[in-house]
């Protein structure tokens, strides 16, 4: 398996730049260059291409970097996840308490002051791709076309991305398409903040640029996998496109005749048409082999990938590894600690195995689920997404590795609390010491074979941060949007039947949709199971305002939508209890020691990649679980407030898109503050963000 190399290269360009680069093949050992004069760097092709390796490097590292980069554009799949369904814990956003809406509680991804330092951040990094296309045209004479085209093409993808994260993040910015002098403060004024429509037009006509001048994945060659390619221009396109379509900047957005949709529709298929003939498509025909493209094609195409942020497995210090199994796996399978815990919500997410929903919109529990063994029956893309006990779970270690993960307790003996209904717990206690969590832990997308050693510290798995699965839903949701339901339903079916849902008489579980809202609902639903935990759910709350909804804004998509608002819930947990059993009533028994029988319970251990019938076999474990466990509610609520009481998610219409930090709006007086925020002088913020 060929794994990456982090190298340096030191480029003085300008007597402006110290760099860092990281990369695969495309990078070869090669001594420190010293105070390079700009014709040097941007006319001769080794030292332009290593200067681009450098802009990924700032790009896409998330940390180990000076100073320390607050995003990572690429390959981030804790991205806000604090503030979905997908996680618990009331972070700044949901917490009832704050009420930020001053210039000093804004977020800061912006920018710093100027500094005598190097720094990286969103304007640096846009410089230096504009560093790249005017230094191209000022010292490129004695470089080919093939050169000269690879690097324009790059760096109006990474402007583009850069541009494109800004507006998520502040709406219109500032458009900067030249290398400015730092010293011309006269001229700096001319760079006031944009509409977003202004910025979406630059961002698409970025990409559109990046296509006509890219290679092809195939055109790149393996030996540069990991950089941007034509097709991944033209699929960016349709995420930036159905962004502009979407609630948080259209407000027509309910009108199936709406401009904005028709173009996201028409990019969308663009894309799609570009992408099936160069051979992208969904991977696999059964869960299996969904769960192993994101483990088993390290660094190898797989046609699902559109996008890959690449990671290394090896022990060099200064390169950049995933984290991610050090914190989903427990620590009896070489992770750091119980496994990260699955909020109820999320369970009841998942379909049935026919595709038929497991709650209705109440979350109450219909078609057959049982809300206690939630394991039964259920969409086949669960079992990879979570894992919960009697379920073997490999790692490199131990192929037949099983997670056991319930608690037993000790009580006060005095019965039920008249106050909670249930008894006063003094301690508890785990199989192997795990620690508490859920019923449910997440499993979705951990490599049995990544080297455990020290919590996975080397984990060199990819991120693939845009897969063809996504793009359908695009395209599933432009459909929908446009009034188009039949294609939307046919869109999501492709995506069930390829991990074994069958469209049966019932559309895939989806019934009879015709009305464009509930197209669009389904489409959500779906993002929302396909796309878990890997970093989309936020931005899909966020593009749809479904926190709250707010008609003083424009903002009804809930109720239009007939989708709950995440304001005023709270997510939950619960823990899975040896039922009957009360350490207060052995004194005797060694309080560490698991009641259970392990011969007893080895029996019910569910193979899922070895079972001629899953169902049977999860059946059979259904019983185990209902003999012996309970479910029960933590002693602290998943969601608490400072004094560990339940809190409600209590979401601002301010905090969707966030004003300008005060020290931007000091050091660049001309920037307007976004509505619904303070400016550095705590008078109102005057600039429309969403228009």
């Amino acid at each position: 398996m060929k794994k990456k190399t982090l190298l340096y290269s030191l480029l003085i360009a300008m007597g402006s730049l110290t760099a860092t680069s990281c990369s695969d093949d495309f990078l070869k050992d090669m001594a420190p260059y010293d105070k390079y004069s700009p014709e040097k760097v941007f006319g001769n092709e080794n030292n332009l291409d290593l200067y681009i390796q450098n802009i990924y490097y700032n790009y896409f590292r998330v940390s180990g970097f000076v100073p320390t980069q607050s995003y990572s554009l690429v390959g981030k799949y804790t991205n806000f996840t604090e503030y979905t369904e997908e996680q618990t814990g009331i972070s700044t956003y949901f917490d009832s308490s704050e009420n930020l809406n001053k210039a000093t509680d804004c977020n800061d991804y912006f920018g710093t002051n100027l500094s005598t330092t190097v720094q990286n951040n969103p304007y640096s990094r846009i410089r230096s791709c504009n560093d790249v296309l005017e230094g191209i045209e000022k010292y490129g004479q004695n470089l080919s076309e093939d050169a000269k085209k690879k690097a324009r093409g790059q760096a109006y993808f990474l402007r583009a991305l850069q541009l494109f994260d800004l507006v998520r993040v502040y709406g219109g910015v500032p458009i900067v398409n030249k290398v400015l002098d730092a010293s011309d403060r006269e001229g700096a004024k001319a760079y006031t903040r944009q509409s977003v429509e202004a910025c979406i037009t630059q961002i698409l006509n970025d990409l559109e640029n990046a296509a006509q001048l890219l290679p092809t994945r195939k055109e790149w060659g393996g030996d540069q996998y990991g950089r941007l390619t034509k097709e991944a221009a033209y699929a960016y396109k349709s995420r930036v496109a159905l962004v502009f379509a979407s609630p948080i900047f259209n407000t027509d957005w309910n009108n199936t005749d709406n401009q904005r949709w028709k173009d996201a529709l028409q990019i969308t298929q663009n894309a799609k048409t570009f992408l099936d003939e160069e051979g992208y498509g969904l991977y696999g025909s059964s869960a299996k082999d969904w769960d192993a493209m994101f483990h088993e094609f390290d660094n190898t195409w797989v046609k699902e990938a559109i996008m890959v942020k690449m990671l290394a497995s090896t022990a060099i210090k200064d390169d950049e590894h995933s984290n991610w199994q050090k914190s989903i796996r427990p620590k009896t399978m070489g992770g750091s600690g119980s496994g990260t815990t699955v909020p109820m919500g999320m369970l009841d997410i998942f379909p049935m195995a026919d595709g038929k929903p497991a709650v209705n919109d109440n979350g109450e529990a219909i078609n057959g689920y049982d809300k206690f063994l939630f394991f039964k029956n259920r969409d086949p893309r669960f079992y990879y997404t979570f894992t919960f006990s009697g379920m073997k779970w490999g790692y490199d270690k131990d192929e037949n590795a099983v997670l056991w993960n319930y608690r037993w307790v000790k009580t006060d003996g005095t019965g039920d609390n008249p106050e909670t209904g249930r008894p006063n717990y003094i301690s508890s206690y785990t199989p192997d010491d795990i620690g508490g969590s859920s019923p449910a832990i997440l499993r979705k997308m951990s490599d049995p074979n990544e080297n455990s050693e020290n919590t996975y510290q080397y984990d060199g798995t990819d991120v693939l941060e845009y897969r063809y699965a996504e793009l359908l839903l695009n395209l599933a949701e432009c459909y929908a949007a446009t009034g188009d339901a039949d294609n939307a339903v046919k869109i999501i079916g492709q995506i069930r039947e390829r991990v074994g849902i069958s469209k049966g008489s019932d559309n895939w579980g989806l019934g009879n949709i015709t009305d464009k809202n509930e197209a669009i609902k389904a489409v959500l639903r779906e993002r929302q199971i396909e796309l878990a935990y890997e970093g989309k759910r936020y931005w899909d709350l966020w593009r749809w305002m479904l926190f709250n909804d707010d008609a003083n804004d424009n903002n009804n998509t809930c109720a239009t939508l007939g989708i709950k608002q995440l304001n005023g819930t709270f997510r939950y947990t619960q823990l899975l209890q040896i039922k009957d059993y009360d350490l207060f009533d052995h004194p005797e028994a060694d309080p560490t020691q698991d009641p259970l029988d392990a011969s007893e319970r080895d029996q019910y251990i569910v193979d899922l990649d070895n079972t001629a019938d899953l169902q049977a076999d999860l059946e059979k474990l259904g019983q185990y679980w209902t003999k012996y466990f309970m479910l029960e509610d933590p002693d602290i609520p998943a969601d608490c407030d400072s004094n560990n009481k339940q809190a409600y998610i209590s979401w601002r219409q301010n905090y969707y898109l966030s004003g300008l930090k005060d020290n931007v709006l000091k050091m660049n007086p001309w920037l307007e503050q976004s509505k619904g925020w303070l400016d550095a002088y705590e008078a109102q913020g005057t600039f429309d963000a969403r228009k």
